[in-house]
Order: C-alpha cells, then structure tokens, then sequence
C-alpha cells in the first residue's frame, strides 16, 4: 500500500464479533487496493478487538485504535482525525459492500472534482434494494438535490453516513464532524450538514452497500438506550440549526417533513424506550413527560390537524398524543409493549 492512501475507510466498533470477520472481509476484496481501513474499538467488551488484531497480522493496511466507550459518533470523529486517505468513508461493522464500491465512487469523485458522491443500498438478508428519491448519475446542484425530495425525513433518505464518500481536506476545512453528544441515530444531521456545505453531489444508483437490518444487537434496535431521549433532542436542534442556515424551507418542506417524522417516528422510539426501561418507576409519568417535549409540542403544532395515518384509529391516538391525554395513551401503548 502507498504511503498515502486514497481512501481511509473508517469502521466504528462495538461488540460486534458476530459479523466483524464478514465486514473485513468485505473491505480486503475491494478492487481498490490503495484503502487503509481503520477500526475504532469504542470500549468493546467482546472478541471485538482480538479478531481486528488477527487481520492486523496478516494485512498491513489495517489499523487498530482502540477508547474508553464514547459512542458511534466519537468513534467516526476518531476515524476521521487519524485519517490520511484522500477520501474517506465509513461502514458498519456488521455490514458488507460490493467489491467495486469504492473503486467506482472515487472514479466518480476524482472524474467531477467532488466532495462527496453518494449510492444506494440493499438490505441483507432480505435483499430489499432502497433507491433515494434524489436525481441519480448525473451532477446535481446541492440545493436542487435536497429541493427535489420533499420528504426527506420520512423516507430516510439522508440517513445512514456509510452510503457516502467525502474528500477529507474538505471535511477537516469545513469542520465536517459529529456530534458526539449525539449516540444514536447520528448520521441524517451529518449528511444534511456534509450536503449543504458543498454545491454538488453525484448519486450513483447502483447499491453498492449492504446493510444488515437483522442484528438484534445494533444501537437503534436494542431493547432500552440511554440516551435515546438526549439524542433526538440535539438532532433536532442541530437540523433547525441547518434549516434556518440554509432558509431550506424555501425550497422544500423541511420543518415540515421533520414534525410528521417526529410525530410518526420519534414519539415510537420514545414509547418502546419508555417500556423497556429496566429503571422506569412510573411509566405514566414517563408518558406524560414524552408529550411535554418541547420539540414534540412543537411538531403538533406545525401539523395541527392533519391525518397523517391510513386509519381512523391511528388518527385517534394521533388526537389523544396532541391534547396529552396520557392515561389514554399510556393503557394504548402498554398493550402494545407489555405481552
């Protein structure tokens, strides 16, 4: 490998060993050989570290840098201050991609001298492939791109930083990083910022990562997390940030799609929590808390009314979540939760 690689792939690691070999793996067969990939142990307590160290021994183009556990963001934010590619790129350890994804992105990066290039994925092991609702293959205007998906939140079509390339001097100048307070679902409020700090942005259609949606084990699918309720507070500030930044809502429905997110997403992520908390003394008085965020207030009321549901039944809990009644909502969701 040269000295300076041209791509640094950065792979956060925590208690995955179930399906770390298959992710080095997945990196070792790209066809772009000139990659330097480096795994962050955040404070596995796993096989973790001992399998990166059994690659070490045999590639040399594998690093290891191990910290106290601080969380995917800090571990990504890591990865990119140690960094020495040209590009950089991030995946999951418990995913795969094809073996011309990187190949083809940095052709597409190094052809139209662009700061970040983007593809789409499929989801293993159902094989379910999630095109963006962006313009592909072609060049586009970053405001035209972001302009074009009017639903942005609800289709998750920001989310996830590993469908990504980025040029590191540009991510380093513009102070490109994550926000380490934020632990779980942090990705959708970097590419906003990583999006609106350039002005073009190629997606290739083609998807070339595959994420597994079947590890019980992940941040967004475990039971109970901590720090559920912090994190989605500061995404939304810093999205409101960036949205009024960018005066986005005057070319798509930003704060919009955000509160029908919040209201159909958030709130279920806050509930199942809430359940699943082994330290929860009163989960009515849980409940009620949930429906007194003021970012949840605030969705509400951008909605108002409207029936963002297929049935009158959900509309009613929709209702019942607006005016707080939470005696109702609680006894609702507790058959839901409690079998």
């Amino acid at each position: 490998m040269c000295k300076e690689p041209i791509l640094s792939v950065i792979v956060p690691i925590y208690n995955v060993e179930q399906y770390l070999a298959e992710c080095l793996d997945s990196l070792i067969k790209q066809t772009e050989k000139n990659i330097e990939i480096l795994c962050i142990d955040d404070g596995s307590t796993d096989n973790s570290k001992s399998i990166v160290e059994a690659y070490i021994s045999h590639h040399d183009n594998i690093k290891l840098i191990c910290q106290p556990n601080r969380g995917p963001s800090a571990a990504r934010n890591t990865g990119i201050y140690n960094a020495k590619g040209t590009y950089i790129a991030f995946i999951d350890p418990d995913d795969t991609i094809a073996e011309n994804m990187y190949q083809k992105m940095i052709t597409i990066a190094k052809t139209y001298q662009l700061d970040l290039v983007m593809c789409s994925f499929k989801t293993i092991p159902n094989n379910n492939i999630v095109y963006p609702n962006f313009p592909a293959n072609c060049v586009c205007n970053t405001l035209d791109f972001i302009k074009y998906n009017t639903k942005i939140h609800e289709s998750n079509d920001l989310c996830f930083s590993w469908r990504f390339i980025f040029k590191r001097n540009w991510v380093i100048t513009e102070q490109i990083l994550f926000n380490e307070n934020v632990r779980c679902g942090e990705d959708t409020t970097y590419n906003l910022k990583a999006l609106l700090s350039t002005t073009r942005v190629y997606l290739i259609k083609e998807a070339l990562y595959y994420y597994r949606v079947n590890n019980t084990n992940s941040i967004m699918r475990s039971k109970y997390n901590p720090y559920m309720e912090s994190s989605l507070i500061l995404q939304v500030k810093d999205k409101k940030e960036l949205i009024k930044k960018y005066n986005l809502d005057l070319y798509t429905p930003i704060t919009y799609d955000m509160a029908q997110y919040i209201i159909k997403r958030y709130t279920n992520l806050l509930f199942r929590n809430v359940f699943n908390n082994p330290n929860s003394s009163n989960r009515l008085k849980d409940i009620e808390h949930i429906l007194s965020l003021k970012f949840i207030k605030e969705s509400f009321h951008i909605i108002g009314y409207k029936n963002l549901y297929n049935s009158k039944k959900e509309y009613l809990f929709f209702l019942l979540m607006k005016w707080k009644v939470s005696f109702a909502v609680y006894n609702i969701l507790k058959r839901q939760f409690i079998k």
